[in-house]
């Protein structure tokens, strides 16, 4: 991965706060893909020992956030959720996740961007379609 990439991610984690409070972590982004990784503290999990989906949102969140501003071209300060939508597919116990981001399209400053999350067995455990609007420096 080159410097520029390395320093872009240190600095989205150093500056994202709510997912630094989950632990999530960006493994790559590129201009067509990001990867992040969730390994949840038991304190993410609820009572009856299912990862609360509220956790989950958050790091899939995060995920976009991180491929929305490494994607956005120079003429735009930031990205701005828009609407979420997110499928829960199947329960989560185990601590390790992993997620998956891409561009699904883009009209001018409209961007549908899609996430999945998977468990340690690579079953999908949740979906997140967002669609950001990029906003002009």
């Amino acid at each position: 991965m080159e410097k520029q990439t390395l320093d872009y991610i240190q600095n989205f984690e150093t500056n994202d706060k709510l997912g630094g409070l989950f632990g999530s972590k960006c493994i790559s982004v590129s201009k067509e893909e990001c990867f992040y990784e969730y390994i949840a503290s038991p304190d993410h999990f609820n009572p009856n020992g299912i990862l609360h989906g509220g956790a989950l949102y958050t790091v899939m969140d995060s995920s976009q956030g991180a491929f929305i501003h490494y994607i956005l071209e120079d003429i735009y300060k930031c990205g701005a959720t828009g609407t979420a939508t997110i499928r829960y597919l199947a329960p989560v116990s185990e601590e390790k996740i992993k997620i998956r981001t891409w561009l699904k399209e883009k009209d001018k400053r409209k961007y549908i961007i899609c996430s999945e999350a998977m468990n340690e067995s690579e079953t999908i455990v949740a979906t997140l379609e967002e669609i950001w609007i990029a906003i002009l420096k």
